[in-house]
């Protein structure tokens, strides 16, 4: 549990549907649902005050609660594929007593190789460095600055300047993109954006493998070792 004067808040967004796995996030992966594996890591975090699932899914709602979560019941208009994160938080805004300088760690389901030693590691940087926001990223192996994309007569044109696309890879910068396991932001950092934080925030680099982000069938399927290897289940 948190020290601080200032309340954290775990926030695990799991819908009942979607559109790559039916019921994806109790679909069972290792022998225990998706979303336990996240729940888990969010209860066993030093540093979490309070756990909160938001769903729209009944079997979702009550898995949740006899794990220990306080439950949210999501209305239908956040619950769409046209619905995006950022209402959701909104919406757990509105119903949770969340203050300004309150942070929320959105946690997604479908990054179950990120556990509670992850978490606590992420709020202890961003307590140590004195920001209000945190994102978890992985390190891209393919170099944007040689990407391109095409114009109306399919040609190619370079997303920067051409001559990055000619440059030796180890002499490019090297880039992140965000893994989707932990997002940290306080309240006003939130309303402040209009969404979640992300140019300034603190850097959390995760390893390719901790980074796994579970979207289709085949992703559960490469996902079981890891997470029998990690957890020792046999």
């Amino acid at each position: 549990m948190s020290n601080s004067e200032n309340k954290i808040y775990a926030l695990i967004p799991a819908r009942g549907g979607s559109k790559g796995v039916p019921r994806k996030n109790l679909k069972s992966i290792a022998g225990f649902p998706l979303i336990s594996y996240t729940i888990k890591a969010a209860m066993q975090a030093k540093h979490v005050d309070a756990v909160y699932v938001s769903s729209d899914c009944e079997d979702i709602l009550e898995y949740s609660t006899a794990q220990g979560c306080t439950c949210i019941v999501r209305p239908p208009e956040y619950a769409t594929d046209e619905a995006s994160a950022s209402d959701v938080v909104k919406h757990f805004i509105k119903i949770v007593n969340v203050d300004d300088e309150d942070l929320i760690v959105y946690l997604q389901p479908t990054s179950p190789l990120r556990d509670e030693h992850h978490i606590d590691d992420a709020l202890r940087i961003l307590k140590k460095t004195g920001f209000t926001s945190l994102v978890s990223l992985e390190a891209l192996h393919k170099s944007p600055y040689k990407s391109f994309r095409l114009d109306e007569n399919e040609q190619l044109i370079s997303l920067f300047d051409e001559k990055l696309s000619n440059v030796r890879r180890q002499n490019l910068p090297l880039c992140y993109a965000p893994n989707g396991a932990i997002y940290i932001f306080s309240k006003s950092e939130f309303e402040a954006r209009g969404g979640f934080p992300s140019n300034g925030s603190v850097a959390y680099v995760m390893s390719a493998e901790e980074s796994v982000d579970i979207d289709t069938e085949a992703d559960f399927l490469e996902t079981e070792a890891l997470l029998r290897n990690k957890y020792g289940i046999f």
